[in-house]
């Protein structure tokens, strides 16, 4: 018995010494996994600190760009500009005159939408096509400096003209910028002018830049000139027979240039309806147009086609028929839905005074 509790307590400091090694185990287990979730603890506070400064870093960027100028175009058009100056020096006098000059321009609309002064300070012209329309009639020897906005020389060493410019619109707000461009000589004062296909763009001081693609401008025009004027002068009764021809190619070419894509100059499409409903191209007939009145036999149509061209802001044409005087924009048109169209664009939907009409050599 003595034996054997002699080997009990023999093998009792083994097994006692067995529970403490299992409670180590068990404790650095503890720790090692403690040891883990502070890291991981210590991780996820660093990535939420990182979060946090960049979430901080983002909303300071986003306030700093809210607070700057952003310049943008809302809508532009080619238009008239009517007050640009025009000096003329007669080389066998030396006699200087002022006139001014019904210039084609881009009628801008800017906005800025940052809070900030946007400042524009440079205008660039890039000219991609140039088309001289050559006197139909004889003209002296004057020659002509036109003040526009932004001057084309005639004889172009670099297809882009620049023109240095201060202009600051303030933050929030919208305005309208009325842009003339054009030749900044030309011998004779025609009426025809030459046509420019070109692009504006708009530099800011900040290095951004707005472009205004594909403008098909004509220049330039003497003040109050009408196009009827202009075509009546050159195929008119008194007009000289060699004009037909210059208007026949002139005609061709203003063809060509409103085939181009692009934003077109008015009077350019005004010029060439005119030139068409006059024959420059050959007759009016065959093609669709919209009617507008039918004056009686004998009644003066020329101031009444005036006085309804002024009204319409559209090209008025003129047809001798058996019930009289019709009175009609020569479009021409594809069909009688586009004229339709053109009716409801000129207000003239729900009025007699607008329906398409085919016209023929049976209408002559």
């Amino acid at each position: 018995m003595a034996g054997r509790n002699r080997r009990s307590e023999a093998e009792q400091p083994e097994t006692d010494a067995e529970a403490p090694s299992s409670d180590s185990d068990v404790a650095r287990v503890w720790w090692r996994l403690r040891r883990v979730w502070v890291a991981v603890g210590s991780v996820l506070a660093a990535a939420g600190a990182v979060a946090g400064i960049l979430a901080l870093f983002e909303a300071r960027r986003a306030n700093e760009v809210a607070t700057q100028p952003d310049l943008g175009v809302a809508e532009y058009r080619v238009t008239t500009k009517g007050d640009v100056e025009k000096t003329n020096k007669n080389p066998d006098t030396g006699f200087h005159e002022t006139e001014l000059v019904d210039a084609a321009a881009v009628d801008v609309l800017l906005e800025n939408r940052g809070d900030q002064p946007a400042l524009v300070t440079e205008i660039e012209v890039v000219v991609r096509s140039e088309q001289q329309l050559r006197p139909c009639q004889a003209s002296g020897g004057v020659f002509v400096t036109t003040a526009y906005d932004v001057r084309i020389p005639r004889e172009l060493k670099s297809r882009t003209v620049r023109e240095s410019v201060l202009y600051e619109l303030d933050g929030k707000s919208r305005e309208r910028v009325l842009l003339s461009i054009g030749p900044d000589g030309d011998t004779g004062a025609t009426g025809w002018g030459t046509i420019y296909t070109v692009d504006v763009r708009l530099k800011q001081d900040s290095g951004n830049v707005l472009t205004i693609p594909d403008l098909v401008l004509m220049q330039p025009w003497r003040h109050g000139v009408t196009v009827s004027g202009v075509v009546s002068t050159t195929l008119g009764e008194s007009g000289h027979p060699g004009f037909k021809e210059c208007a026949a190619e002139h005609t061709r070419t203003l063809q060509r240039a409103i085939e181009q894509p692009g934003t077109h100059s008015p009077r350019m499409l005004e010029l060439y309806d005119r030139l068409r409903a006059a024959g420059a191209l050959g007759s009016v007939d065959g093609i669709w147009g919209a009617e507008l009145i039918t004056l009686p036999p004998g009644r003066p149509s020329g101031r009444y086609a005036q006085r309804l061209e002024e009204k319409i802001n559209a090209t008025v044409a003129q047809r001798s028929t058996e019930r009289g005087t019709v009175l009609f924009h020569p479009g021409p048109f594809d069909g009688p839905e586009q004229a339709r169209t053109w009716c409801r664009e000129h207000g003239l939907a729900d009025s007699e005074l607008c329906e398409p009409r085919y016209f023929t050599a049976d209408d002559q």
